[in-house]
Parts: structure tokens; C-alpha cells; sequence
């Protein structure tokens, strides 16, 4: 089961990088999820803005996976959350795929969560909860030329709840990676921002996982982290005031 969720938790998630300039690389992580109106990429607010000024030149560019990604494609920003939602296609999907190892620009294709109650319901507190993300910190450049990534995942309780705020805490000796690199305690994890937090899901004895909330912010001193629940998303991507 384990390895399921695993895969199915990297199949819904995606590096998000951009260049400002030759040698000069970021990243963020983008969750994808499908709805009845939109096939949407989830990522943070300050993601969104801070790849803004991207262009498809050389140097410039804003990639999801392997494929470019037009910021213009932006569809809203939350009033006061760090929330940000882009129009993907069926076609951009296919050019996402990402390795099993990370690597960006070769593989799979990736496929979005569905949501089976609109909108998406958060956590409970204290009730199992997974999450996950891209850390720039992992991130290296192949010989090639190709970006490869390390996608860490962790599984604990929600320790809190609030209209705005899902509270969990790592604990690095529960991380799992798709590579091959351990992660450390205290590790820098910048980079994961637009992550997902999958609540756990039990119906007519059949358990899934389900998207509930955004990873927005991280503290590596305390290993506590942050994350934006769904519930003001609506289906055309766009957010109820």
C-alpha cells in the first residue's frame, strides 16, 4: 500500500522551475488536479509571482516537468492566502513526465487528482495526513543538461486545524524519496512550496488518498509545516472571497 500511495503521490505532483537568466535556477513544486471545468496546477502565490517575468527563450523559461509553462496561463491568486492556480491542458500533461528517479523531461505521464466531494475537504486534526514536494536543496543538473529532482513525501497526524492553516510536523526519519538521498535532519526544504497534503480517505472499507490543502511555508528549526487548506477553490480555478 505504501508504495501505491507513493506513486500516486508523485504522479500528482510536479517540479515547478524558472531561470532568471543563464545560471540562475528556481523551483517550486505543482500539485495537478482535475476538475469539471479545468485541469488545474496548484502552486503558492509567491511562486506565481516570483516566475511572473518568464519568456520561452533560453535562459528565461518557466517549465512544469518537461513542459513550458506560459505564466500567462495564471488564472487567479487567493485574496489573502499564498495560493495560486493555472490552466493546464491535456496536452501539457503529456509533456510533463518525470522519471521515477526525478529526472525532468523523460517518462511518465502524469495524472490530477479528482476530488470526489466539491470542495476539497480538509484534514482533521490528529488524523493521518501524507504531504510532499520538490526541495530545491535535492536538485541537480545532469550532464545532459537535464534537471533531476528528488521528490520527498511524509506521512504523520495533523497536529492542527484552522480556516486558513493545516499544522503537521516532520520527522525525517519517516521521509520517503523517490532517488536515492536520504533526507537530513534540519534539512533546507525550500523549493516544496505548492506540495500537496493528502488527507486519508476510508469508504465502504477501501482507503485512498485525496488532496485537502497547499504547502506554503517551512521551518527548519522546528520542522513545523504550513499548508493552505482548498476549501475557497472553486472548479474554474478561481477563489470564493
Amino acid at each position: 500500500m505504501v508504495a501505491t500511495y507513493q506513486a500516486w503521490a508523485h504522479s500528482v505532483c510536479a517540479p515547478l522551475f524558472w531561470e532568471e537568466g543563464k545560471g540562475q535556477t528556481h523551483n517550486g513544486s505543482m500539485t495537478l488536479l482535475r476538475t469539471d471545468e479545468q485541469v488545474l496546477g496548484i502552486t503558492n502565490a509567491h511562486v506565481a509571482e516570483a516566475l511572473a517575468g518568464c519568456k520561452d527563450e533560453d535562459g528565461y523559461r518557466c517549465q512544469v516537468g518537461g513542459a513550458y509553462l506560459d505564466p500567462n496561463r495564471l488564472i487567479a491568486k487567493h485574496p489573502s492566502m499564498d495560493l495560486a492556480t493555472f490552466r493546464l491542458s491535456e496536452v501539457l500533461l503529456g509533456q510533463i513526465g518525470v522519471l521515477n528517479d526525478g529526472t525532468v523531461g523523460r517518462g511518465a505521464i502524469h495524472q490530477p487528482a479528482t476530488i470526489t466531494k466539491w470542495p476539497p475537504v480538509p484534514p482533521n486534526e490528529e488524523s493521518a495526513a501524507m504531504y510532499g514536494g520538490y526541495p530545491g536543496a535535492y536538485r541537480s543538473r545532469l550532464q545532459d543538461g537535464n534537471l533531476q529532482f528528488g521528490f520527498f513525501w511524509f506521512a504523520t497526524k495533523v497536529q492542527s486545524v484552522s480556516g486558513r492553516n493545516i499544522g503537521l510536523v516532520i520527522d525525517p526519519n519517516n521521509s520517503i524519496s523517490l532517488g536515492k538521498v536520504k533526507l537530513e535532519s534540519g534539512a533546507d526544504l525550500g523549493g516544496w512550496s505548492g506540495g500537496p497534503v493528502f488527507r486519508v480517505v476510508e469508504e465502504n472499507s477501501i482507503e485512498r488518498l485525496e488532496v485537502s490543502a497547499i504547502i506554503y511555508e517551512y521551518s527548519a528549526d522546528t520542522g513545523i509545516v504550513l499548508a493552505h487548506p482548498l476549501t475557497d477553490l472553486k472548479a474554474d480555478g478561481t477563489f470564493s472571497d
